[in-house]
């Protein structure tokens, strides 16, 4: 099985969403790192890459216009996210434990990656 995300600089968002599908697919995934339309095209899943959000088809983009939707509390889902609502419960097997990895973990990672504030800066700390 083949997963292709963009090259260049790594986020957290796609190195977390990497992370994520390979403890679902295992060994035999392979991550291609690439803008390249063929190959993206061609692959089996595609995360932060391709312009498009459609889990069906497991292609799980935010940067197309409009992005990929927000959830309740307005955090925008980033490729992390979205991978995560996908198959995150698969993985734990358990609801709440993938709730509370959503909650503490793919949350802040997708709000950082579109810009989105979660927590003021401390007054007096450098930034």
């Amino acid at each position: 099985m083949r997963a292709v995300t963009h090259n260049g600089r790594c986020h957290a968002d796609d190195v977390f969403a990497a992370a994520t599908l390979l403890l679902k697919f295992g060994d035999g995934l392979e991550i291609t790192r690439t803008r390249d339309e063929a190959t993206i095209a061609a692959a089996d899943i595609v995360f932060d890459v391709g312009h498009a959000h459609a889990p069906a088809e497991r292609r799980f983009d935010h940067h197309q216009p409009g992005g990929a939707g927000a959830r309740e509390n307005g955090i925008p889902y980033a490729a992390f996210g979205l991978v995560w609502k996908e198959f995150g419960e698969d993985i734990c097997g358990d609801a709440a434990v993938a709730a509370e990895v959503e909650e503490r973990l793919a949350q802040p990672i997708d709000a950082a990656d579109n810009g989105f504030l979660i927590a003021q800066p401390i007054e007096g700390m450098p930034s």
